[in-house]
């Protein structure tokens, strides 16, 4: 038994309708079992029951036990003060609160055993996808209504991650939004590198030098540590300027190259060749939050931000090893990849800053626009039926997978609650 389960049952009020009896042996009549509270404090907010002749109004607070009350030290906690009713599974032990006895309504009891044993049995299937095979089965407007809610939610994770980042930057948007893209360039597998080398290679200095392509090269690659060695004139060219930069800005850690992985990378997605990209468009683009967060066009933008690498990167994917053909520019997957993992987010967090919701609506309408992720994520859902279309669809997938799917969640989503109802 679990307390999802306990969320569920009390919600929906799986048990049979009329007079409830309570462990003190009272009547209670629900009338409304009120709003789930997803912070902190009592489960329920606004419920209203009865007991007896008695209307009361208030909070409520689930347990599997009724010592849990103990353990979780409620007893100590006056945001408990308010609580009307203890819906527990088992009763093991009375709970006052202000000196009186709090109602308690013991489950088990009440409860059909074939849907515990039919939420038993779903929750230790051993798929990944527990509803895989009953999806065809559940609504549309339940699926719909769970994407549109698992997207907004995965906006406002990431909303609230560049909001710490901004807090940290002493509220600073041109710094934040760098940080963010840097971290983008690295994808999942230099993602922490790239972050690494923001950190160590702040945008206040390296703004002073992206009217240089040079020098914001040298700068970006000397961080990072890829300049310790001399393979041709070009790397050579880069430290000697790195060497002066270093001194001038006063930066006096750098990476080593150790720390940025190639393993298992096509050449084309290696960090050497990202860092090129990444300098080419704070070179071509020093306002990056602005033109990111009010270029409307997705057109404009994706003209603005496919800027031309330098020659010696549309030539090599690392120092000294040139490449079969020329690259000009990112190529259009990761102009995607920017939009989705950098764009959306910065409009959600300006959105949350600012107060105005219509930057969220223009993130969620971005994603509609873009095509699909295909990743490992988004794979899974290609046999259940819910093959993503865009890129709205893809990232809502991967948050219904990664916060609920794989932690079980079931009786938090639309999905697995229709399912359960059946």
């Amino acid at each position: 038994m679990d307390e999802q389960f306990l969320h569920y049952i009390w919600k929906h009020q799986k048990f049979e309708p009329g007079k409830l009896k309570l462990a003190c042996g009272k009547q209670m009549l629900v009338f409304n079992p009120g709003s789930h509270n997803q912070d902190s404090g009592p489960d329920f907010e606004e419920a209203r029951i009865k007991i007896d002749n008695i209307e009361w109004a208030g909070q409520v607070e689930l347990h599997i036990n009724s010592s849990d009350w103990f353990h979780h030290r409620h007893q100590n906690d006056t945001a408990y003060d308010n609580v009307i009713l203890h819906v527990v599974w088992n009763h093991d032990k009375e709970v006052k609160v202000n000196d009186e006895p709090l109602p308690t309504l013991e489950l088990k009891e009440i409860i059909n055993p074939l849907l515990v044993k039919k939420y038993k049995s779903y929750l230790h299937a051993p798929d990944e996808i527990l509803c895989r095979n009953q999806l065809k089965d559940v609504s549309s407007i339940s699926i719909n209504n769970m994407l549109d809610r698992v997207l907004v939610e995965r906006l406002e994770e990431k909303a609230e991650r560049i909001l710490l980042s901004l807090e940290n930057n002493y509220n600073n948007w041109e710094e934040t939004t760098y940080h963010v893209i840097a971290g983008n360039f690295g994808f999942s597998t230099n993602k922490d590198a790239f972050e690494r080398l923001a950190k160590l290679l702040p945008f206040s200095s390296l703004k002073k030098v992206l009217q240089s392509p040079s020098q914001t090269e040298a700068l970006l690659f000397g961080q990072a540590g890829f300049l310790e060695k001399e393979t041709d004139d070009y790397q050579r060219s880069l430290k000697s300027e790195f060497t002066y930069l270093i001194k001038k800005f006063q930066l006096s850690e750098s990476m080593m190259k150790a720390q940025w992985k190639f393993g298992k990378l096509r050449p084309a997605n290696f960090p050497t060749v990202r860092l090129g990209q990444l300098a080419s468009i704070l070179s071509h683009q020093p306002q990056l939050f602005s033109l990111l967060t009010e270029t409307e066009s997705i057109k404009e933008l994706k003209r603005k931000l496919q800027t031309p690498l330098s020659e010696y990167w549309q030539e090599h994917y690392d120092f000294g090893k040139a490449r079969s053909s020329k690259s000009k520019a990112i190529g259009e997957k990761s102009f995607e990849n920017i939009l989705i993992n950098t764009v959306a987010p910065l409009l959600a967090a300006y959105s949350k800053y600012v107060g105005d919701s219509k930057y969220m609506d223009r993130a969620i309408e971005l994603l509609e626009s873009i095509p699909k992720e295909n990743n490992r994520i988004t794979k899974k859902w290609d046999d259940p039926g819910l093959s993503p279309k865009t890129a709205f669809d893809s990232q809502a997938l991967i948050q219904l997978f990664k916060s609920y799917c794989q932690k079980r969640k079931c009786l938090q989503c639309n999905i697995g609650v229709e399912i359960l109802n059946k």
